[in-house]
């Protein structure tokens, strides 16, 4: 290792580059002065920072005891994998002939533990084993190490399930959350503790996990930036004057009659509020009558010298993370799936609303079962 470390920087890249990524990880891991070589000589491309991916209770090819701390290149299949880690009561427990000689001691981030490691069969990616009191600060120290040696954003993302909240670490931001898919009902309450311990900045999104009722009013979830909810049961509509982010998907579940009444409510909440952070609503399950939407709300149709016909979208909602029987997990983009048949952008059959306090325009328009509300920020309303 000596002779490595004073090799010319050059050389140093060139061997680098021939390295998986694990490899350079596990090579960080010797001392404080190789992890300082990587930094200098090694840096990764476009990337999306480190994604943390609890395992998949409806994936029968997935390890239900493996966690894994994955390299984020892109969303179209060229995740690079980092490293898998699994706990396990006690490492005392591991019989030497099924698993690899350990256990070694593992300094990181001012932590020191005992892991046993073995490798992956067919990835070689290196598997650690750890006790179990170590399940919520050790995937937040590897990735701590990680965005370190690999200098990349430190934006984190996480996959799990509603009820695995003892995976997270409350002191640990998230950037997005996404939820596996699951056919099973989760009690709303259990919904209410979750987000009160997730600290998700961006944003969250679930595709087949069902509640048994409606989140409560008083929910952080209605905190989180950017939302998209293509499941029943999680929001009724006169719920959605909760919501204080920029961008939300909601599939509501309510009768026609009631449905008209409440989102007359919100609209209402909008034009008679200061809500400067809403920037697209939109709310599926919509089988109410356009005539009583605008009941009491001043409306126009659209005029060009006072806005473009199609809305232009600044918010990062749209991906979701399904698990397919042929394809595996996969992200894709909901509104590329969803609403392909249709520009649903495309603003000009909305009607226009507009907020006296700020003259702040939101075009409303009702299509394929779907209420859409689009805010125009202050840039088209002079």
């Amino acid at each position: 290792m000596v002779r490595f470390l004073i090799l010319p920087n050059v050389v140093k890249c060139l061997v680098f580059k021939e390295m998986e990524l694990y490899e350079i990880l596990l090579l960080s891991f010797c001392s404080k002065r190789v992890q300082k070589s990587i930094q200098q000589t090694f840096t990764i491309g476009l990337n999306k920072g480190f994604r943390i991916t609890c395992p998949d209770k409806m994936n029968p090819f997935q390890d239900m005891d493996e966690k894994r701390l994955e390299l984020i290149v892109d969303h179209k299949g060229n995740d690079k994998k980092v490293i898998s880690w699994k706990y396990v009561t006690s490492l005392s427990l591991i019989k030497q002939f099924k698993y690899p000689k350990g256990p070694f001691i593992l300094k990181i981030n001012g932590i020191r533990c005992k892991c046993s490691v073995s490798f992956h069969s067919l990835s070689g990616i290196p598997i650690l084993y750890f006790e179990k009191d170590l399940m919520k600060k050790l995937p937040m120290e590897l990735h701590k190490h990680c965005v370190e040696v690999f200098r990349t954003t430190p934006g984190l993302e996480m996959i799990m399930n509603l009820n695995d909240s003892s995976d997270l670490d409350e002191s640990q931001p998230i950037k997005d959350l996404y939820l596996h898919d699951s056919y099973e009902k989760v009690d709303p309450r259990i919904a209410d503790e979750f987000f009160e311990k997730a600290n998700i900045q961006n944003c969250f999104s679930v595709v087949s996990q069902k509640l048994e009722g409606a989140v409560s009013d008083d929910s952080k979830f209605w905190n989180i930036p950017n939302i998209l909810i293509y499941s029943h049961n999680w929001v009724f509509a006169h719920q959605l004057v909760r919501f204080t982010g920029k961008n939300a998907y909601f599939f509501t579940k309510d009768y026609p009659c009631v449905i008209t009444q409440d989102m007359n409510a919100f609209l209402k909440h909008w034009l008679n509020g200061n809500n400067t952070n809403l920037e697209i609503m939109m709310a599926g399950g919509y089988r109410g009558s356009m005539d009583g939407l605008f009941n009491g709300i001043k409306m126009r149709r659209w005029d060009p010298r006072r806005r473009p016909a199609r809305y232009v979208s600044n918010g990062s909602l749209g991906s979701v993370f399904q698990f397919q029987m042929f394809t595996g997990s996969t992200f894709s983009n909901f509104f590329d799936t969803y609403f392909s048949e249709f520009d649903y952008l495309d603003c000009r059959n909305a009607f226009d609303i507009v907020r006296e306090s700020d003259g702040w325009i939101a075009s409303v328009k009702v299509e394929f079962g779907i209420f859409f509300m689009f805010v125009w920020h202050h840039s088209y309303t002079k």
